[in-house]
């Protein structure tokens, strides 16, 4: 499996549309890069408001970013 794939497959699984996604992960993009990178826990907030199930996927893609992170590193 290509791992970007791995990466979203939370979102996927969660039934998120690819246009949500990718708005979900440009609004994450643009905290960071507002925030000078640093997030300060803030990067559940682009989810706020959405179902338990999709939070849960969105933890869980914030999870294999860092560790797709630390593998390449």
């Amino acid at each position: 499996m290509d791992p970007r794939q791995w990466i979203l497959q939370p979102l996927v699984d969660a039934g998120l549309p690819s246009e949500t996604i990718t708005d979900l992960l440009f609004r994450l993009s643009f905290e960071a890069v507002a925030r000078d990178g640093d997030l300060d826990g803030d990067a559940c907030a682009v989810v706020d408001g959405q179902p338990p199930a999709v939070r849960a996927a969105w933890v869980e893609t914030l999870s294999r970013m860092i560790a797709a992170a630390e593998l390449t590193s």
